[in-house]
């Protein structure tokens, strides 16, 4: 039987937390959605937003065994008869006796009987003798059946859950997200140019895409928001690691085609002037020549994840000699990222905004 869910109901990582948080007492939530599209990690951007509240509690369920939650058996006496019990695992924290937002990952891929021993947890927040404490969270992941990783769910137990399906971020959401994350402009810059890296096999026309994965295609390393993160890792430190063991290193990550396309952009963002240039010297550094798109992308989302408020007048000035296109990229991807505060701090940015609010209010 499919299990495949219309996209047309499809909700982003944003509206599925905001559901977890809001009815994940009540109900198991099933995050259904493609591989390495942060689904896990909204684990801890819940315990974030319960600040404290609730302990985190992460299981992969790939290698859970029924004792596991089921509880190991011991035996005590009452009444002059033995019975048994049993103990909840640890890992669960039932004994800090706080709520849990407890994550069952990768459940699609357990056990059947395993899947069959959290049924009970997943619709009635219990194990046995044991009870979750009140108000406590239960939600799943399980991968999209069309990629063939062996997911697999009963009728009766998807009864007990409300099957949820998680869309891919996309380019813009992506992006948006890697500025305030750590991730090397570079690698920013080519997903902003090369949207189809984050595009799906079962969109529909993906079938050339070099960059993605397809079930049907034998593939060890492709692009997702998670691989490409990795990939970020490695390319931040290529100038100790040399070319080789760098392209090497991304292409493990997310495959020899968007490692040689990422490495260009590397190669162009190292004739740049460096961000302590730019902010010494923001009225003569260097600019990217006209034209060159790429250049001026990894030039602005290198701003967006440096700036603070002791640079923000002077990496304007800089910025104010770029071409008008890439002013407004920095200026509105500003005020949604990290930099939001020290922007809305700064009169030249604030002046900036003003004469061009044009572009704010078609947004």
């Amino acid at each position: 039987m499919s299990q495949a869910i219309s996209n047309t109901t499809a909700v982003t990582l944003e509206e599925a937390k905001n559901l977890i948080a809001t009815c994940g007492a009540d109900v198991t939530i099933m995050l259904q959605g493609g591989m390495g599209i942060g689904k896990s990690s909204l684990l801890w951007a819940l315990a974030e937003q319960f600040n404290g509240t609730h302990d985190a509690v992460y299981m992969d369920m790939t290698t859970k065994d029924i004792a596991d939650l089921s509880g190991v058996p011991y035996v005590e006496e009452r009444n002059g008869i033995k019975v048994t019990h049993f103990a909840p695992n640890s890992e669960l924290k039932l004994h800090n006796k706080k709520p849990v937002i407890l994550m069952l990952d990768e459940f699609g891929k357990a056990m059947r009987p395993v899947q069959n021993t959290a049924l009970r947890l997943m619709l009635e927040r219990k194990m046995g003798e044991d009870a979750l404490p009140a108000g406590s969270i239960v939600f799943g992941t399980t991968n999209k059946t069309g990629e063939g990783l062996g997911d697999n769910i009963q009728p009766h137990a998807r009864n007990r859950l409300s099957f949820v399906t998680v869309k891919s971020p996309d380019a813009e959401q992506w992006c948006a997200w890697a500025v305030d994350n750590g991730v090397e402009a570079e690698v920013i810059a080519w997903v902003n140019q090369n949207p189809q890296a984050l595009a799906s096999f079962d969109d529909g026309g993906q079938d050339e895409n070099p960059y993605i994965f397809h079930p049907n295609k034998p593939m060890t390393a492709f692009c997702t928001p998670r691989s490409l993160t990795k990939a970020s890792h490695i390319i931040k430190h290529r100038g100790v690691l040399g070319t080789t063991a760098t392209i090497a290193g991304v292409a493990g990550c997310v495959g020899e085609a968007a490692a040689r396309d990422m490495m260009a952009y590397a190669a162009l963002a190292d004739k740049l002037p460096t961000w302590a240039e730019i902010v010494k010297h923001p009225d003569t550094a260097k600019l990217p020549a006209d034209g060159d798109a790429a250049a001026s992308f990894i030039t602005v989302y290198s701003a967006l994840a440096r700036v603070d408020k002791g640079s923000f007048d002077a990496w304007m000035v800089y910025c104010k000699r770029m071409a008008k296109e890439f002013q407004a990229v920095f200026c509105l991807n500003a005020v949604k990222s990290q930099a939001r505060t020290a922007a809305l701090a700064n009169r030249s940015f604030t002046t900036w905004a003003t004469e061009n609010h044009w572009l704010f209010d078609a947004k």
